[in-house]
Formats: C-alpha cells, sequence, structure tokens
C-alpha cells in the first residue's frame, strides 16, 4: 500500500460532520493545506491565490474553492469533491473574495446553512501577499453567522489509524535505506548536495521501483531525498542549518536526515555521522546517546509529554552538557514534518496509543559540531515502537575513507 483508499477520507469526513454539529456549526470553511490534504488526499502548492474548501454538516457537499491553476489538478489528485468553483487569477476583475461569498451563500441557500465554522476569519492568509475584503464581514452581511474553529481536524490527526502508521512504517524503511546508500558515498571533498542529489538520486529510483508504477509522492516533489541540510563540520552546530559554504573534510561531524513520503506520509531518521576522529567526538557522541536514552526509557502511553522533556534535562544537567542543549526532545509526525504533540516541558498533555512522534535530543557545540539522532517512534498500548531502525552507535557511524 502506497496511499489511503478513498473509505478513509470518507471516514474523516464524517467523523467531522459529527464534529461539526457537536459544535453547533453547520459547514467548516478551510484554507489550511494539511488539514485539506487529510480530509481529501488533495494537496497543493499554496501561493498569493485564495484557495479554499468548504465541508458541509448538512449534507454530502465538499465544495473547492480555487484559482484557474488547480483546474485537473483537483480531479487528478481527490475523488472526494462534489462540487468546484474556479476565479481566474488573483488580483483579477473579480476579488476572489466575492466568488468565495457567493459560491457559500449559494450552498447555504440550498443546505439550509446558517453557522459557518472557519478556519481563518479572513479567508485567506497574508502571509503570501493577499489582500483583499475580509470574507468573514461578507458572509455576515448575507446574514450567516461566523465561528472562528481551531483544534477540530488537528485533534482528529493526533492519533495515526492503523493505515497511516502503516503508510508512516514504510517511510521508515525507505529511509534507513536512504541512509544506507548515503553512507556509502560520504567523501571528503565533495560538496554536502553532491553527495545529497547522488544518494537521494539512487535511493528514489529504487524506492519507485519496488512501490510500482501508479506511485507517486503526495505532499512531496521527490520520491526519497536524503541530505544533511549544510550539518557539515563546525556548521552542524547549527540546530537548523541551511547550507554550508564548503565540501566535507576530514574530522567532520555531519548531520543526515531523511523522511521518504509515503501516501503523503513521512518519517523522519537522522544520524550524526563522523568523517575521520574529530576531537572529543566520542565524548559527545556518548553523552548524545545517553539523552536519547533517557527519553525513550520515559516514553509511553499515560506518560505526561512534559515528563519526556524533563527526562532528558535532568540527564543533561547530570552529565553537565546543559549549556548545549537547543531544543525539545522532539515533536509529532504524519503529514507534516512537525505538528502536535510537542515533547516539550511545556506542553500539557500526555502520550496515548496511536501518537507518532520524534525522539531527538541534541547537544551543539560552537565550532565542532552538532549530535542528534532522530527516531521515528510509536506510542502503543504496551509501551514504544521504533518506526525507523537504523544503526546508531558510534563505531556504525564513522566513516573512514581519504
Amino acid at each position: 500500500m502506497w496511499r489511503l483508499p478513498d473509505s478513509e477520507y470518507a471516514k474523516r469526513l464524517e467523523t467531522l460532520r459529527q464534529k461539526l454539529v457537536g459544535e453547533g456549526i453547520d459547514a467548516l470553511y478551510l484554507t489550511s493545506a494539511p488539514n485539506i490534504f487529510y480530509l481529501t488526499g488533495y494537496f497543493m502548492i499554496q501561493t498569493e491565490r485564495p484557495l479554499a474548501v468548504l465541508i458541509s454538516a448538512k449534507s454530502s457537499d465538499v465544495v473547492f474553492m480555487g484559482p484557474m491553476v488547480e483546474k485537473g489538478h483537483v480531479e487528478f489528485r481527490s475523488r472526494v469533491f462534489t462540487e468546484e468553483n474556479y476565479y481566474f487569477d488573483y488580483p483579477g476583475d473579480v476579488e476572489p473574495m466575492i466568488m468565495f461569498r457567493d459560491t457559500i451563500t449559494s450552498v447555504a441557500k440550498r443546505s439550509g446553512l446558517r453557522v459557518i465554522g472557519m478556519d481563518n476569519p479572513a479567508g485567506a492568509s497574508s502571509f503570501w501577499g493577499y489582500s483583499g475584503s475580509d470574507l468573514s464581514a461578507l458572509l455576515k452581511k448575507e446574514g450567516l453567522e461566523v465561528k472562528q474553529v481551531k483544534g477540530i481536524i488537528e485533534g482528529m490527526r493526533i492519533i495515526k489509524s492503523s493505515l497511516e502508521i502503516e503508510l508512516i512504517r514504510e517511510s521508515g524503511k525507505w529511509a534507513a535505506r536512504a541512509h544506507e546508500i548515503l553512507m556509502s558515498k560520504i567523501r571528503p571533498g565533495a560538496y554536502d548536495w553532491e553527495i545529497s542529489l547522488e544518494a537521494s538520486l539512487e535511493a528514489s529510483r529504487e524506492m519507485k521501483r519496488e512501490m510500482g508504477a501508479e506511485y507517486m509522492p503526495l505532499t512531496d516533489s521527490i520520491p526519497n531525498f536524503i541530505g544533511f541540510r549544510g550539518q557539515v563540520g563546525e556548521y552542524s552546530a547549527y540546530p537548523h542549518a541551511l547550507a554550508a559554504p564548503r565540501p566535507i573534510r576530514e574530522n567532520d561531524v555531519l548531520g543526515s536526515g531523511a523522511g521518504p513520503d509515503v501516501g503523503g506520509y513521512h518519517s523522519e531518521l537522522e544520524r550524526t555521522i563522523i568523517v575521520g576522529n574529530p576531537p572529543e567526538a566520542e565524548n559527545r557522541f556518548n553523552a548524545m546517546m545517553k539523552l536519547r536514552e533517557a527519553a525513550l526509557s520515559v516514553m509511553g502511553p499515560g506518560v505526561k509529554v512534559k515528563e519526556v522533556d524533563a527526562a532528558v534535562r535532568r540527564k543533561a544537567k547530570e552529565l553537565g552538557v546543559m549549556d548545549y542543549l537547543r531544543h525539545h526532545v522532539g515533536h509529532g509526525l504524519g503529514i507534516e514534518g512537525h505538528e502536535p504533540p510537542f515533547l516539550d516541558i511545556g506542553y500539557d498533555a500526555e502520550l496515548k496509543p496511536g501518537m507518532i512522534v520524534s525522539c531527538e535530543p541534541g547537544i551543539y557545540y560552537p565550532g565542532n559540531g552538532g549530535y542528534r539522532h532522530s527516531d521515528t517512534v510509536l506510542i502503543t498500548a504496551n509501551g514504544i515502537e521504533m518506526l525507523t531502525k537504523f544503526p546508531d552507535e558510534l563505531d556504525e557511524l564513522r566513516v573512514a575513507r581519504k
């Protein structure tokens, strides 16, 4: 299986409708790309052009509203929409929000909608450059009530179904294979992006062959991308580095990462890779591994999320590396690379069976490098299951070639 069946989207839409009825909401207006994908299987490139979906709680209506650049693409990606409405482009001769208002009021009249829930009351985000009328104000003038909605779909997404778990498990398998390929290609004198492109091409070709002719990534453009994200040598001390200005050298600490797209879902597998024998690498690597073990030993159903982060902080103080922490233990995974729950001392929730999180405590030494492994962890009824499996000991991750 490389994608979810249509029946899964039908179940999600029915669950959402029941939740909306419970909240006294007649229809939900959505602009969030991950949430639209979760409910419909349709994913798009977000731009300045407003795009939204209206899901009725009183009928089977799932209505698309968006720019003509998506015409044809909607049907290619999804089979759940009952109606599609397009404007030519933004800003256009007719403002998109006017068309959205007219579409929503038309659906409201035929289906008896009165209360419209909105994830974005303005109708579109200004983040990409949109500037126009406020949709909620337009709808109120038409006699509709507007309520801002937060957290309903995110709450549905936080516990993964058995099908979602299998997709992420498959992603974890291919993340490990990508790392095998990457390790074979690391060499001093090459830039990280050269090795990344070589390994990603080979890993993606192999993944496509095995997954079958119909397979394609659903939320990415490349099936199995693996890289370093600029985490080379001293630049790996930046947890979210983007690029490094120099090639890989002997005695570098490298940070690698992969999370292939399987049905629009992603695992996360990261490793600290050692080239040669950089100073202090063994002690720092071992300290990172002790932080990792502290986190994994606490994880399980019913455990407060904050306790996982607290356990790592206690261990970091014990080891004398607290000053080298730069982030919390991890985060949820699924459609997005980062989603709830967030394994942070300030996050007030508990781990439950079906949650999938990363475990990635790291320590970062300016001028030397960063030390972080990340694995994808499923919370089960009895404990945890690692969905990513790849060597994690120093001797297994040392590259020794000239």
